[in-house]
Parts: C-alpha cells; sequence; structure tokens
C-alpha cells in the first residue's frame, strides 16, 4: 500500500502559468496532467515525495490556497486478500436516482428527519436524462451510490452464487414516461454492524440525533473503514453500512426529497467477477481489522 497525494492547480490563478510552479519543483509530465479545457492541472504524487512538499512551498510563497487529496493505493495482492472491500465509483460518471424519479422507500424503519434507513421497495428508477453515460459501461453507480450492472454482468454474478445478493429492474424516467432497460440494480441483504471508531478520514457534516446519517470523506486525509474483528462474523459477499453517507434533504415527501445512502461492501470474490467482466471506473478500497 502506499498513499497518493493529489493536487489540483487553477492554472490561470498562477503568474507565469502552472509552468512557473511545476518547473522548479521537478514535476513534469509523469506527474502532472493537464485537462482537455487547458484549466486544470493535476498533480499526483506519492505522499513520500519530496517534491510535494516543495510544491506546496512554492504555491505559498506565491500566496496560492491548495489542498491536498490523500488517498490509499493497494495492490493486487492486498485486494485480493481484503475481507471487505468498499466499492467507490467515478462521481463524474454517476447516473441520477432517487425518489425524486419515482423510486419508492419504506420509511416505517427510517429515521423521520434524515431518512436514514430507509428501505426500497420498487424497481430503481433514475433520470433518463443520464442515460447516454452508460453507454459503453458495464457496471455504473447512482448518485446514492447504488450499484448497476448490465444484464449479462448481472447473470454472472447471479450464476457465482454470491451471499447476500438480489436484484431490482432499472428504468429510465422522463416527463411523461418510463421504460425498462437492460440493467440491473445489486442489493444487498446483509448490514454491516456500526464501523469502529478508529476509522479515519470520515466526518459528519450535519449530525442528526439518529447517528446514522451524513457521513463524508475529508480529503486531506485517506479514507479509512475498520471494523473490529467480531464485526466480521456474518459477512455476506455484498453489504451495506450501517451509516448512511451524503447530505440529506428528507422532507417528508419522497418526491421532493434527497435521502443520504449507506456504502457498499463486497468480497474479492465480486471484484473478481467485474474484473472479468472488463469493468474499469471502480475503486476497491480494503476495509481495516481491528481490536476495539
Amino acid at each position: 500500500m502506499w498513499t497518493e497525494a493529489r493536487i489540483i492547480l487553477i492554472n490561470n490563478r498562477i503568474p507565469g502559468g502552472p509552468e512557473a510552479i511545476l518547473g522548479p519543483a521537478g514535476c513534469g509530465p509523469d506527474v502532472a496532467v493537464l485537462d482537455q479545457e487547458g484549466n486544470f492541472t493535476t498533480v499526483t504524487l506519492d505522499e513520500r515525495d519530496e517534491r510535494l512538499a516543495l510544491l506546496q512551498t512554492l504555491l505559498k510563497e506565491r500566496g496560492l490556497r491548495c489542498s491536498v487529496r490523500r488517498r490509499d493505493r493497494f495492490t493486487d495482492e492486498e485486494l485480493q486478500s481484503a475481507r471487505l472491500l468498499v466499492v467507490e465509483y467515478d462521481t463524474n460518471a454517476t447516473v441520477f436516482a432517487g425518489p425524486m424519479m419515482g423510486t419508492t422507500y419504506d420509511m416505517s424503519d427510517a429515521c423521520p428527519r434524515c431518512g436514514a434507513g430507509a428501505r426500497q421497495t420498487s424497481a430503481i428508477f433514475i433520470d433518463g436524462e443520464f442515460l447516454p453515460r452508460l453507454e459503453g459501461r458495464r457496471a455504473a453507480t447512482t448518485s446514492h451510490d447504488d450499484v448497476l450492472v448490465d444484464e449479462k454482468l448481472a447473470a454472472a454474478l447471479a450464476q457465482s452464487g454470491a451471499t447476500g445478493l438480489s436484484f431490482r429492474d432499472v428504468f429510465a424516467a422522463f416527463e411523461e414516461r418510463g421504460f425498462r432497460i437492460p440493467w440491473r440494480q445489486l442489493c444487498a441483504a446483509h448490514t454491516m454492524p456500526p464501523m469502529s471508531p478508529r476509522s479515519t478520514g470520515i466526518e459528519v457534516s450535519e449530525p442528526c440525533p439518529c447517528g446514522r446519517s451524513c457521513f463524508g470523506g475529508k480529503e486531506e486525509i485517506p479514507f479509512r473503514l475498520a471494523y473490529r474483528a467480531a464485526d466480521l462474523a456474518d459477512i455476506h459477499d455484498v453489504n451495506v453500512t450501517w451509516e448512511w453517507y451524503g447530505i440529506a434533504g428528507f422532507t417528508g415527501d419522497l418526491s421532493a426529497s434527497v435521502l443520504p445512502y449507506p456504502l457498499f461492501l463486497v468480497t474479492p470474490k465480486v471484484r473478481r467477477i467485474f474484473q472479468a467482466a472488463g469493468v474499469t471506473g471502480f475503486d476497491w478500497i480494503p476495509i481495516r481489522v481491528v481490536d476495539g
């Protein structure tokens, strides 16, 4: 494992352009990538790389603020040996879904303030305007971290005997109509116990009295979800967290609400099936097993 440090530079805010910073810091095209529009430069380094501190110093000397996003990177061997993996997807490729699009939920056991614990009762409805984002993909996620796969990948997962897994249909919703598309939503039967307090890189934006919602990541600290060894006794191949993430916007009227959502946790078996299908765009983060 190594920890990646990423800084995004806004090019037009740097006197003399990004090269005035990147050159003296020794950051060449091996670590600095210009976006297609030429507006931003993303610098990606090992956090132990001496160039990181030098780059930060040069930016500070010029009165430029920068944040460093840190995330752990893993070898294939580490991913294969993990007890569970957090499923993370490229947020720029998600599709919008949820109660606003017509998906229904049972709220009888949900928190009346934030909606955490809502139980989906229908097929999932996604915004039809986002359908182009699914083109050429085998798997994707929604804005609420629901995992979607095409029917061929769904069949492979079903045939694998993966435990704790069920499927729901996926519909594309438009203003006046909706229709089923050849995709399936992955659903988990098992909810994990609350995470260990030794988890790091996690914060609560707007705490709810239920203590279950509005969790999120802290960019400057790597996200490290930890569980006690005893918490893993009843895990399935597909699980969700007890904690719900994202910003809660539950109004009491589901059609005008944004619900928080649990994270999807899977075993390496599920990751291998995704890999065999050529799925890209996903990151897999091993959980940590701790004492206490």
